[in-house]
């Protein structure tokens, strides 16, 4: 099958992403999918969306046999940091959950990629700014992404409290 496409070059714009800024950031999970690593070992790939930003973070959760008590920890940041019941492996259910993550920047190939150094912890998420929605429509016109509304729970209604 030869492929029929009329191409118009007015319908191109040439884009370039800047990295997402080093430092702390609300991060929404947009994808989540079962996976093996290079090394063979089961691994979940999460795509990220970004408070504010138009990129995404691309983060991989690999399960090491070998490393039971480093892998538990990085799954107990996770469930953490997203309000997942500890041990949820549906990952569905994760979809549009948000959390936190400290980014940092590396250095691959000549070129700067944003990468999650570590998921915050719930307690630690407060003083974060509220979600903002990425919107390519804000760039184009000029306005301000807006703001969902985080919800507000009373201290002496604290699940842990």
């Amino acid at each position: 099958m030869a492929i029929s496409w009329n191409f118009d070059n007015t319908q191109y714009t040439e884009q370039s992403f800047k990295p997402i800024p080093v430092g702390e950031h609300r991060v929404r999970i947009a994808q989540a999918e079962e996976s093996t690593s290079q090394a063979g070992n089961q691994m979940i790939k999460l795509t990220l969306e970004v408070s504010g930003h138009n990129s995404k973070i691309w983060h991989n959760v690999v399960f090491m046999p070998d490393k039971q008590q480093l892998t538990n920890q990085k799954l107990g940041e996770l469930f953490n940091s997203f309000e997942i019941q500890p041990g949820n492996f549906n990952l569905t259910s994760w979809i549009g959950k948000v959390g936190a993550a400290k980014v940092k920047h590396e250095v691959y190939n000549g070129e700067t990629s944003p990468k999650v150094n570590y998921f915050i912890s719930r307690d630690k998420q407060a003083n974060l700014s509220a979600w903002v929605e990425p919107s390519n429509k804000a760039e184009l016109t000029g306005q301000a992404p807006q703001q969902a509304a985080m919800p507000v729970v009373e201290a002496n209604n604290l699940p842990w409290a």
